[in-house]
């Protein structure tokens, strides 16, 4: 880029000296009659130190004594000088922007490596080779107890959200009389991406790249109904512990032992060893998944001081974590989707609001036809994320917003257990708010056992009220835990150019996001052409959202389901344009693609390409800023 322009600044410079030469030899040589007089026919006639400083003063006199040359010539000069002078800066601006992202990454390298020495130092016998060992291992297993449709083997070392997300997608497969099993796993690749450590937990995120032969199988005949695909794919695995822990070689909750008492291990249905009584998911003897991901959807908020409101809750609630509201956010969210697919709501008593169950129970009601309901097939999760934490007071409770982006298939199901699909599998992006009554502490031990009574630690069962059916406490008031108030579209005015400032706050609006909207304001009637198709492709793929999920989006918007954030107005569609810009540019490049779907997202909303292209340089100038500040920084 800048030899480029270098070379075409040189070229035009030379060219320019030469006509000016030309014109001053004829023009000079008559001006006022005098010939060369008080010239000189050597060196050193010039004092504008030579170079542009002698085209300047050869223009000076062009316009002095002849100005029918001489304006019109310094008019072209001047537009050339602000053409390249613009490209230069442009042009350094992007060097700037990508050397601080690259010095960035390298930092984010050198930071997780530092995580990594430090945890090494407090437990000595912890290595990779041996970590990833392990989590390869509970990789396998729980793949064969998907399999089986039975988690009794991997159950000590997963958390209550994966727990509940499995139960219920087993008791929906079986109501459909089939299961998913997969033959032949073989873990291709796997490699640490993510360590953090605070006062609560230990964490590391594991890359895994594994494939297997994937079919669908029938319950009663055992007989193959579908074969799904034998392709690699690639999940992030999130384990965690208490800090202090120290690994046990071959006696821990992977291998079948408990960690405390070496005993093989029994579980009672507390999650308790049965033989010393320790509560083993609690991460304080070893390693607990607490989370999948997905390939698309993976994202790290390792500041989590970004997050509005976490550090005025941290300082009056010490042992308030992440990893605890994203694990009972899941429990309620699976616990909503199998009262969708049982038409009852005894499944989300314990964990939600009477105000909120009571609707809830209506709107059940309002799906029923002719002895059908309405139910979500193959619901999936793609996101969990806290965006928002809000400090109560004596008199109002504690609130916290959480982003869950998930997906699933409308379909209709009867008492009989038969089941009709009515539609396509769309994304739907909603708000959960979640409530607790203010002054109550989070009893770390309990934050992946998020469907366990935090009294008696007797597990959640279904039931007529919202109390433990062992105890008696109270669940569903908001005076042990946290429980769903009320649950909201994500909408369009939460997508702002200050939302994805710097890259930590990018992740708590995940780039398909702000696809969606972009796309299902652009493309309302659900038409796109095949240059569009092309461009969206081709943009997608840069942003490193896969066809899949492309095609979800696509056919959100054609399902004519009002699911997807879109702009209500010209002052939204500017913040989407300005947020979106902020994250292409975050290479400090703007590719074509790019380019052409910004336009044609701002001329849909009202907008002209002036109008865009000055968004976009505001953005840039930015990240440009920040990106100088961040290099100074990191010297």
């Amino acid at each position: 880029m800048f030899k480029s322009d270098g070379n075409i600044r040189v070229v035009l410079f030379l060219i320019l000296t030469g006509i000016l030469l030309v014109l001053a030899s004829g023009a000079f040589a008559r001006a006022g009659g005098g010939g060369s007089y008080g010239g000189s026919s050597g060196g050193g006639g010039s004092s504008g130190g030579g170079g542009a400083g002698y085209i300047i003063y050869l223009l000076i006199r062009l316009v002095i004594y002849k100005p029918l040359i001489g304006v019109p010539l310094l008019i072209v000069v001047i537009i050339l000088m602000i053409k390249f002078g613009r490209k230069a800066k442009g042009g350094y601006e992007t060097h700037t922007i990508t050397r601080a992202g690259k010095l960035r990454r390298q930092q984010e390298h050198q930071e997780m490596q530092n995580a990594l020495d430090s945890l090494k130092q407090r437990d000595t016998k912890f290595t990779q080779e041996g970590f990833l060992q392990k989590a390869n291992m509970a990789f396998i297993a729980l793949q064969e107890a998907w399999s089986n449709q039975n988690l009794s083997s991997v159950n000590q070392f997963i958390s209550d959200g994966i727990d509940e997300r499995f139960s219920l997608q087993f008791e929906m497969q079986k109501a459909e009389g089939y299961r998913n099993k997969m033959e032949n796993i073989i873990v291709q690749n796997s490699k640490i991406v993510g360590v953090f450590s605070d006062s609560h937990f230990d964490t590391i995120h594991v890359e895994i790249t594994a494939m297997a032969d994937d079919t669908d199988v029938d319950l009663k005949t055992g007989k193959r109904i579908r074969k799904n695909t034998s392709a690699p794919f690639t999940e992030y695995w999130s384990f965690l512990r208490k800090p202090g822990v120290q690994t046990l070689e071959g006696k821990g909750l992977v291998e079948g032992f408990c960690p405390n008492c070496g005993a093989h291990l029994e579980l009672s249905d507390t999650g308790k060893c049965e033989n010393c009584d320790s509560l083993l998911t609690s991460g304080e003897y070893d390693w607990v998944l607490a989370e999948i991901t997905q390939s698309m959807e993976w994202n790290i908020v390792s500041d989590k001081s970004l997050i509005p409101g976490f550090e005025d809750m941290e300082a009056v609630d010490p042992g308030f974590n992440l990893q605890h509201i994203e694990d009972r956010t899941s429990v309620i969210f699976w616990r909503l989707i199998k009262s969708w697919f049982t038409n009852d709501v005894s499944d989300a008593r314990k964990v939600t609001l009477p105000s909120y169950l009571q609707g809830f129970k209506e709107q059940l009601s309002n799906t029923r036809s002719n002895g059908d309901w309405l139910f979500f097939k193959d619901a999936a999760v793609g996101t969990v994320e806290v965006q928002d934490i809000v400090l109560g007071t004596k008199n109002r409770m504690d609130r916290i917003e959480i982003l869950v982006k998930w997906s699933g298939i409308n379909a209709k199901r009867n008492e009989e257990g038969s089941v009709h699909v009515t539609g396509r599998k769309i994304i739907r992006p909603q708000i959960y708010t979640l409530v607790r009554k203010h002054g109550i502490r989070t009893a770390v031990d309990q934050s992946f056992r998020s469907s366990h009574c935090p009294g008696c630690g007797a597990p959640f069962e279904g039931g007529s009220t919202g109390e433990c059916e062992y105890c008696g406490r109270s669940l569903n008031d908001g005076s042990q835990d946290w429980v769903l108030d009320s649950v909201n579209r994500f909408s369009a005015s939460r997508i702002t150019a200050k939302a994805v400032d710097g890259i930590e706050r990018a992740a708590l609006v995940p780039p398909e996001l702000l696809l969606s909207a972009m796309v299902n304001a652009m493309y309302a009637d659900g038409v796109v052409d095949e240059k569009e198709m092309k461009t969206l492709s081709s943009f997608a793929a840069e942003r490193h959202i896969s066809d899949e999920q492309l095609n979800e989006i696509l056919n959100t918007v054609k399902s004519d389901q009002d699911t997807l954030p879109a702009p209500s107005n010209q002052k939204e569609a500017r913040e989407i344009l300005a947020a979106m810009s902020r994250m292409v540019l975050a290479d400090g490049k703007l590719s074509g693609d790019e380019k052409n779907l910004l336009q044609a997202f701002g001329e849909s909303q009202g907008l002209v390409w002036a109008d865009v292209k000055l968004i976009i340089s505001q953005q840039k100038a930015k990240l440009y800023i920040e990106a100088k500040r961040s290099i100074k920084e990191t010297k």
